[in-house]
Order: structure tokens, then C-alpha cells, then sequence
């Protein structure tokens, strides 16, 4: 498939702001410990940004963003409506929460709301992949897992840095120090995508190029897809990349969503630095880019075994 960058960018901003909330709902939900005023002042209004940040770029990829209202009409049937609902819904609780941490102490059923929107929206954005089921990479529990862990541990880095911009001891989420879980999460979300990479590279089309164009025979071969070689299909389902960018492509991921930060982490374990976890939360941030494009670009569609090459 074709990656389209403003839905890059709306599934990363959004899944960042996504963790930080929904740590800080499951942290009230055990105590009411954390500070009114960081949660004011910091912590709410960054996780408000972030999202409308990725509520801007979702309306790049449309054709006539005035009718953006129009597809929240389907949410009975379609995961891209109920994730439109979801989204604003998700933003609406955090300035009611944002309300009540102002003026007086949020109420624990609020931070329950706040905790099921998120997760609510995980799940509509990765059905909206997860559901296509002639799409083999994406047609499978790990997309679903693999879209909410990395938006867990961009948003813990996140927490810790904006906990360490704030300097109080009192926000402290746990005992141990924060970064243990930082590198916790990138462990197992490194791990994961190194099995999806692996699951990936066994799937078999179950398709061929005889089913796919409707002759019968064992020696088909393509040499033309006809007309001037160019349409809709053979730009919006293909990257377009060679092997060796997509190989390369993938060490970058590796390094940068989950290795560097890993490193980096595993050092602030000991030494808690600003810049250390600042460091860590932006590499971590261009490996997400990265590896939410080659998301998009591995999925192979059928449609490819008809339009293979341009004579």
C-alpha cells in the first residue's frame, strides 16, 4: 500500500497523547495523588495538543474535508466512523477532566471514562486495518496489539519527561523509577515487531496470477498492464520503494523506535537526565514515522498480482 503521511502523523501524535492519558487515568484510579496543577498545567493541555495536532492531519488525505462530518454517519458498520466519534470523544473528556482538576478534585468515574475512550479508540483505528481481511499482514490480533503498545510507551517516555520538566517528587507515578517501565514497554514492543516482521515474511498470497486475471493455465507471465501503465491502482496500492530502501528502512526502525530508546532508557534507569529522556522521546518518535510507514507500505494487496509492472 501507498503511505499516506497525514494519517502517519495522526496515528502517532494521537497514540502518544492516547498513552500519556491513559497512564494518568490508571494512576488516579489507584490514587489521587497527582497534582491538580501539573495536570492543569502541563500534562492535560500537551495530550489536548497532541490530539488536535492529529485531528488536523487526519483531514490532509481527504478529498473534501467540508464532508468530514459525513463519516461519523456509518458507525453502525464502519470502524473509520466509530474512530471519527471516537477521537473528539476522547478530547472532550480530557477538557472536562482539564474542568474539574481546575476547580475541584476530578471524580474517579471520570478517570474510568477517560481510561475506556482511549482504549476505545485504539481499537477503531487498528480495525479500520485489522478487519480488511484480504490484506494478510494486516488481517490479524497483532495489528490491534502492536498499535496499542506503542502508543503505551510513547506516551510513558513522554509522562516521564513531562514529570521531569515538572521537578516534583510528588508526581511520581511509582516507586521504582519511571524509565524501568520505559524500557519495559520498548522490550516488548521491540520483540513484537521483530515477530510481525518474521510472520510477515512467511505469509503466502493465496491468490496467483491466474486466479487474479481469470486464465486458466501454469505459465502466465505479465509484460504490460496496459494502457499508458498508469492509474489510481498502480499508485494508491504500491509503495513504490526498491527492496534495498525497505531493507534499509527497517534497520532504521529498529534502531530508532526501539534500540537507541532502549539504550538511553537503560542509562536513566541509574541517571535520571532532561535530556537523556528528551533524547529518548524524540528518536523514539522518528522510529514511530518510520515504522507506521512501513506498516502501510508492507501490506500487500491482491490487486498487485494483476498490476505487476509497466512495460
Amino acid at each position: 500500500m501507498r503511505p499516506q503521511f497525514s494519517i502517519i502523523f495522526f496515528t502517532t501524535l494521537a497514540g502518544m497523547a492516547q498513552g500519556l492519558l491513559f497512564f494518568i487515568a490508571l494512576a488516579n484510579l489507584h490514587s489521587q495523588a497527582t497534582p491538580s496543577a501539573f495536570l492543569t498545567s502541563l500534562a492535560l493541555p500537551v495530550a489536548f495538543v497532541l490530539l488536535a495536532l492529529g485531528l488536523v492531519a487526519s483531514f490532509f488525505h481527504l478529498g473534501h474535508p467540508e464532508r468530514a462530518w459525513r463519516a461519523a454517519m456509518m458507525w453502525r458498520t464502519s470502524w473509520l466512523s466509530r474512530e471519527v466519534i471516537a477521537l473528539p470523544a476522547v478530547m472532550a473528556v480530557t477538557a472536562v477532566i482539564y474542568l474539574y482538576a481546575r476547580f475541584s478534585q476530578v471524580p474517579q468515574w471520570l478517570w474510568l471514562v477517560l481510561l475506556f475512550t482511549t482504549i476505545a479508540l485504539w481499537v477503531c483505528t487498528a480495525k479500520i486495518y485489522q478487519c480488511i481481511r484480504f490484506i494478510q499482514e494486516w488481517s490479524h490480533p497483532s495489528t490491534l496489539t502492536n498499535f496499542i503498545l506503542l502508543g503505551m510507551t510513547s506516551g510513558w517516555i513522554l509522562l516521564e519527561l513531562l514529570i521531569a520538566v515538572w521537578g516534583d517528587a510528588s508526581v511520581q507515578m511509582i516507586d521504582a523509577p519511571l524509565s524501568i517501565i520505559a524500557f519495559l514497554l520498548l522490550f516488548l514492543s521491540f520483540n513484537l515487531k521483530l515477530w510481525i516482521w518474521t510472520r510477515n515474511r512467511k505469509l503466502k498470497p493465496k491468490s496467483n496470477l491466474a486466479t487474479a486475471t481469470g486464465i486458466k493455465g501454469n505459465n502466465i507471465r505479465q509484460t504490460s498492464m496496459g494502457l499508458m501503465g498508469g492509474s489510481f491502482n498502480t499508485r494508491e496500492f504500491f509503495h513504490h520503494q526498491t527492496g534495498k530502501v525497505i531493507a534499509n528502512l527497517r534497520k532504521i526502525i529498529l534502531l530508532f523506535a526501539y534500540v537507541i530508546p532502549m539504550i538511553l532508557m537503560a542509562y536513566a534507569i541509574t541517571s535520571p537526565n532532561f535530556l537523556v529522556i528528551t533524547l529518548a522521546l524524540l528518536i523514539n518518535y522518528v522510529g514511530l514515522l518510520a515504522e507506521r510507514w512501513m506498516f502501510f507500505a508492507e501490506a500487500n494487496h491482491p490487486q498487485n498480482l494483476y498490476y505487476q509492472r509497466v512495460s
